[in-house]
């Protein structure tokens, strides 16, 4: 029994020295400034995607971009979050992107065939469309 407990001191003053150095860790992390956004227009975003798609994911999935282009769409997918489509070039393909349901109100006052710019982190091609998640109005 003496045993036992002795075991748990041991596993519990080791699990805790290990928190310590995890948040240590995590705060380098969070001082690193995060990188700037690449800068690219919405049909060159998808012409990258329908040329190669595992160079394009290597470029730009899972970083934040700015992509610019032409409303096509705004509405809301079947879970009822918010998106914007913006024109890529190709009749049936878009650069979808994907907003907070906070953001509706400001999605209200888009306009289709306006010009955009907006931000967002890539998600990568699906189906037939470049996905882009966290999105936010630049201008």
């Amino acid at each position: 029994m003496l045993v036992v407990v002795v075991i748990f001191i041991i596993i519990g003053s080791s699990g805790s020295k290990n928190n310590t150095n995890n948040t240590g860790a995590t705060q380098s992390q969070n001082n690193v400034p995060s990188a700037p956004a690449i800068k690219v227009g919405a049909s060159e975003l998808y012409a990258d995607y329908k040329a190669n798609q595992v160079s394009a994911d290597t470029k730009y999935k899972g970083k934040t971009i700015e992509v610019s282009g032409t409303i096509n769409s705004i509405g809301k997918d079947i879970l009822d979050t918010p998106y914007v489509s913006l024109n890529a070039g190709d009749i049936l393909s878009t650069v979808q992107c994907m907003f907070d349901k906070s953001d509706s109100a400001q999605l209200a006052s888009l306009a289709k065939d306006t010009r955009i710019t907006l931000s967002g982190k890539v998600r990568g091609e699906v189906i037939m469309n470049v996905l882009l998640d966290n999105c936010s109005i630049v201008k």
